[in-house]
């Protein structure tokens, strides 16, 4: 039997750099946003992810679209 496969919502997760603690180890932090259109391209995402980074207190150094994929016969 063929797989269908079914894309539902993704998701953007953003990680920030916090600074340094007392022992001088990075501190880091997430931001996920959910509800992320499955068919949005990735340049698209890129493009948001960007723009929500420059309104945040602290420097992103890295985004991750998380996809979500339902798989069926």
């Amino acid at each position: 039997m063929a797989v269908v496969v079914t894309k539902n919502l993704s998701s953007l997760k953003l990680y920030l750099n916090k600074g340094l603690d007392e022992n001088s180890k990075q501190i880091t932090g997430t931001k996920t946003f959910n509800y992320v259109d499955a068919e949005a391209t990735d340049k698209n995402v890129l493009d948001v992810a960007n723009a929500i980074g420059g309104l945040q207190k602290h420097d992103v150094f890295n985004i991750v679209r998380v996809d979500n994929t339902t798989l069926s016969e």
